[in-house]
């Protein structure tokens, strides 16, 4: 696991967005997006700091969210998690300058997903605003 790395992890179903849905929600957020290969760059501004997302549905991805999860109230919900939006941060301090950009694309995924947050950098897992653990 990346040292700076945001993931929204969700239990994945036939009604869970992809990348090109959750392109379609960030855009409708105000922040510009670009497709790059299996990834989208996300910016608010041209200037400012870019964030790299990819999803996730690979077998490590249940292990990591029970792991990460483990001694905690959200441990029930996570453990359904098998699926996740990474979110790369290439400069963790510009990024935290400047954090709108990252509060509103972990909130669009979270929201779309209903999924739970964490942050690598400093271990933060969040539950969903509807999280029935």
């Amino acid at each position: 696991m990346a040292d700076d790395v945001s993931m929204v992890f969700f239990a994945s179903s036939d009604s869970s967005p992809g990348l090109n849905e959750a392109s379609r929600l960030l855009t409708e957020q105000g922040l510009d997006v670009a497709a790059d290969g299996e990834a989208l760059v996300v910016r608010w501004e041209d200037d400012g700091p870019a964030l790299r997302i990819r999803l996730s549905a690979a077998p490590h991805v249940n292990a990591e969210a029970i792991e990460i999860a483990e001694g905690t109230a959200h441990a029930a919900g996570m453990r359904r998690c098998n699926a996740r939006f990474e979110i790369d941060i290439d400069d963790l301090d510009e990024t935290l300058d400047e954090i709108n950009t990252l509060i509103e694309v972990q909130a669009t995924l979270q929201d779309a997903t209903g999924g739970y947050l964490f942050n690598s950098w400093n271990g933060e897992l969040s539950a969903p605003d509807s999280s029935r653990d």
